[in-house]
């Protein structure tokens, strides 16, 4: 699936913006174009993308899906990699499954890419319904948005997986066994997944809050600075969990 959404002061959002447009829209400095494809098939999206003219590098970052979060200046656009985390329990083991999402920002266009269902994508569209200066801000606040509800997406599974381990702890001391360590292992495998991307997603945010990018206003690195914060927590409380499951 392919979704529009195009805005232009002084007039209303569009959503019924044509492929054959997207260049065109791309290039207007007065208006903003986010284009997101979902489970798209590379052969759809690659003339897209480069009609915008992304290097054939990073598109092809874009469309393996395969990638740690990172972020790559290319002057005029930048190439964001982020993960967003679902954590899933199958009966009393958890799975921690990681969906990614690969973004274009450019002066006056936003791309995102991912090939399930993520929350924060889903959450950022409804609130530019909600409330037009969501796209008045321009496409660093619209990124900043996505970023936001994609960190604060976090912390339901992290709480998820504190609640499991204050259960683990009586289990262990009240009626030790063999599916109890199962169990403990299982959640040390979730907590390491995720210490992997929250790491080099603070980096990225990191790098938004503090360096020159052509197409992000400094005034509005203070807003990738408190998601950043966010993450530090995170981090730091996912690390602490990880040493309290140790069962040596």
């Amino acid at each position: 699936m392919i979704r529009s959404l195009y805005y232009k002061p002084g007039k209303s959002i569009r959503k019924d913006v044509q492929p054959s447009q997207f260049v065109k829209l791309s290039r207007d400095r007065r208006g903003l174009l986010w284009l997101d494809f979902s489970n798209e098939p590379a052969e759809v999206c690659l003339p897209i993308l480069q009609g915008f003219g992304f290097h054939p590098l990073a598109i092809e970052d874009a469309l393996q899906q395969t990638h740690a979060p990172k972020l790559d200046d290319w002057g005029d656009y930048i190439y964001i990699v982020m993960n967003s985390v679902n954590l899933k329990e199958n009966g009393s083991l958890w799975m921690n499954e990681m969906e990614e999402l690969d973004i274009f920002l450019g002066p006056n266009y936003i791309v995102t890419i991912h090939d399930g269902p993520i929350p924060a994508i889903e959450e950022t569209w409804a609130s530019c319904d909600r409330d037009m200066r969501n796209v008045q801000g321009g496409p660093d606040h619209l990124l900043y948005k996505i970023l936001d509800f994609l960190v604060a997406g976090c912390m339901p599974a992290v709480e998820k997986v504190d609640l499991a381990i204050d259960e683990l702890e009586d289990l262990i001391f009240d009626k030790p066994s063999p599916r109890t360590l199962e169990r403990l292992f299982a959640l040390k495998r979730v907590l390491l997944a995720m210490r992997r991307i929250l790491l080099p997603q603070r980096e990225v945010l990191n790098k938004l809050a503090r360096d020159d990018y052509r197409v992000i206003d400094p005034k509005d690195r203070i807003f990738f600075r408190d998601i950043y914060d966010h993450l530090v927590r995170l981090r730091d409380l996912v690390g602490g969990r990880w040493t309290r499951t140790s069962p040596w």
